[in-house]
This record gives structure tokens, sequence and C-alpha cells, in this order.
């Protein structure tokens, strides 16, 4: 009898190999089969099912936009199809790309999306004063967090993201008050803005703290 792992001959007595310590398996001459079953489970595939997708979604809009191109003699309705299927697949280059890179073309392709819609529909302004210039605000707090997130001060890096977040409420009311008044005009964000600012201010402090910063990290597990 021989070891499966390091195939020293092994004496009929012993449980385990003394070289490796490798487990034997003594097989029953009335029955030799193992009584132990290997399980051999099977788990999707994500990197190829994501590329399968994204290549079957863009191949379906290239034909979509020739049905438009031959029934219309324009590409127009396709539209719709193909940015909102780019924007899908965006989600998709989570498995096959960088996640911060995906998440960024993720934004930018919701910001297209949302452009053709206003574009075909006629309804340019609710695009221009407002949901495009905030898709704008939410890409730049998610480069903001990935620069961020090189920084090792969470209490600085918390500071920063309080800042930002009160000056994307000024940004909001602003933007709110233009679409409806085609003024820009701050109200609610000055109060809402209120305990963020000195919350941010009070992080800014603490984060010269060198204690206080390393006692935090150690409550996030940092």
């Amino acid at each position: 009898m021989k070891c499966k792992n390091c195939k020293v001959e092994l004496a009929s007595y012993l449980n385990r190999c003394p070289l490796c310590n490798e487990k034997v398996k003594k097989i029953d001459n009335n029955n030799p089969y193992s009584d132990e079953i290997e399980d051999f489970s099977t788990g999707l595939n994500i990197l190829y099912f994501s590329r399968l997708i994204i290549k079957l979604l863009l191949a379906a809009n290239i034909i979509t936009m020739i049905c438009n191109l031959c029934i219309n003699k324009t590409i127009s309705w396709s539209l719709y199809s193909l940015f909102g299927s780019l924007y899908f697949c965006s989600f998709y280059l989570f498995f096959i790309i960088n996640k911060k890179t995906s998440l960024i073309i993720n934004v930018i392709c919701l910001e297209a999306l949302l452009f053709v819609i206003a574009l075909l529909s006629h309804t340019l302004a609710w695009f221009i004063y407002l949901v495009g210039p905030i898709i704008l605000l939410v890409l730049i707090f998610v480069l903001l967090n990935i620069y961020l997130s090189k920084h090792t001060n969470i209490l600085r890096n918390t500071s920063c993201l309080l800042m930002y977040i009160a000056l994307f409420l000024y940004l909001l009311n602003g933007l709110i008050s233009l679409f409806k008044y085609r003024q820009y005009i701050l109200s609610w964000s000055l109060i809402a803005n209120i305990p963020i600012v000195i919350l941010s201010s009070i992080s800014l402090l603490l984060s010269f703290n060198k204690r206080i910063v390393e006692e935090v990290e150690k409550r996030f597990f940092i």
C-alpha cells in the first residue's frame, strides 16, 4: 500500500503516512469503492457570462439599429435601446475590469442614457438644468471617494466627504430653483447644512490628533 500524496510504501497497520502525515484510506476487499465521495460543485463562470451578455446585447442593438434604419430611413428610436443596453452592460463591467473604473463608466452611461431620452423626447430643459448637473455631481463624488481611498486618515476623509455633501445640497437647492423659477435661490439647504458643516469641522479638528485617529481606525477594523 502506498501513500497517495508522497507515494511512500506504508505498512498495513498505519492510519497516517509517517512522512507527510496524510490520512490513509484503507480499501475493503469486499467493497473496493471508497466510502468517501468527493463533491464536485460547478459554479457559474461570471467573467465568461458577463462577456457573453455584453456581446449579445451589443449584437441585438446592431440588429435593432439596422431595422430602424430600414423602416424609418434614419436612426431614432433605436437609440433608446442602444444607450439603455450600454447602461446595463456597464454593470457587467464590474466583473471584467477594475471596479473603480467600471463605476465611473456606469455613471457616465447613465448620464448618456438620460441625455438621449431628453433629446429624443424634445424635453432637454429638465436634463440641462436638473438631471445632468446632478449626475455630474454624483460622478465627482465617486471620483472623490476613489481619491480619498488612497489616504488612510479616516477622520480627514470623513470631513472632506461631509463638506462635499454640504456643497452638493447647496447646488441641488440652487438647481431645483433654477429649473422651477429660472433663478438661483438658496433656502432649505442653508438650514440642512448647519449640522453637516459642524460635524465636518469636528472631524477635521480631530483628524490632527493621532491617538484619536488610531482609536477610530481600530473601531472600524482598518
